[in-house]
């Protein structure tokens, strides 16, 4: 929820601003770059937080509990 957070509410003000959101170089306008950074923001958190509960699950695991 908040990797959604920190997408959108940066890329809204940039395109409220009147700038441009560029990916990878290529320039995304409107709400669809909004959406865009958005989703990769929030895709992000989710896979970090994946890994991280692996991780402490593996951790647990070995640890014997």
């Amino acid at each position: 929820m908040i990797g959604l957070l920190v997408g959108f509410v940066p890329s809204a003000l940039s395109l409220l601003s009147g700038n441009t959101i560029s990916v990878s170089g290529t320039a995304i306008g409107g709400w669809t770059g909004v959406w865009v950074v958005t989703l990769a923001c929030g895709l992000g958190g989710f896979l970090f937080g994946a890994i991280w509960a692996l991780v402490l699950r593996a951790v647990a695991i070995a640890s014997g509990r």
